[in-house]
């Protein structure tokens, strides 16, 4: 949690830190589209919750910290608890904020449970909305388009 916290606090977004919590958030750099962001940091009470929200989500982002070994062990839960209720979950590397010891990155591939792989993003939070956007913003274009 305090990892989420750090990296929003780059974006300049309060992030409060209660355990189980669900804080819905508005990303302040876009004007044209309405972007909230639903941050739910792993824990008994936000897992119980996602069978009632994730279905209503465009996409669902699993945010980690590519340099921290226990948010990357942590990748596979996250994935496993969402995939039966929606199917398009993105992987988002941060290393904001900078970790004491540096492990190396443990998440290469990640599929999905039809066998395709899972897409990643890295960088900023900015620059990977922008990444989903335009990418889902395609799919449904080419799927309504016919």
């Amino acid at each position: 949690m305090e990892m989420t916290k750090a990296n929003l606090k780059v974006y300049g977004i309060p992030f409060e830190l209660e355990t189980g919590s669900i804080q819905k958030l508005k990303w302040p750099k876009s004007k044209e589209i309405a972007i909230t962001l639903w941050v739910a940091c792993q824990h008994p009470v936000s897992d119980h919750l996602q069978p009632s929200l994730l279905p209503f989500m465009d996409v669902c982002v699993v945010w980690y910290h590519d340099n921290a070994a226990l948010s990357c062990v942590k990748v596979r839960q996250a994935v496993t608890t969402m995939e039966p209720m929606v199917d398009t979950i993105w992987l988002m590397a941060t290393t904001v904020p900078v970790v004491r010891v540096v492990h190396k990155s443990r998440i290469e591939v990640c599929y999905d449970l039809h066998g395709f792989v899972r897409p990643q993003t890295s960088g900023t939070l900015e620059n990977s909305i922008v990444k989903i956007l335009k990418s889902e913003l395609k799919v449904q274009k080419s799927l309504y388009s016919f």
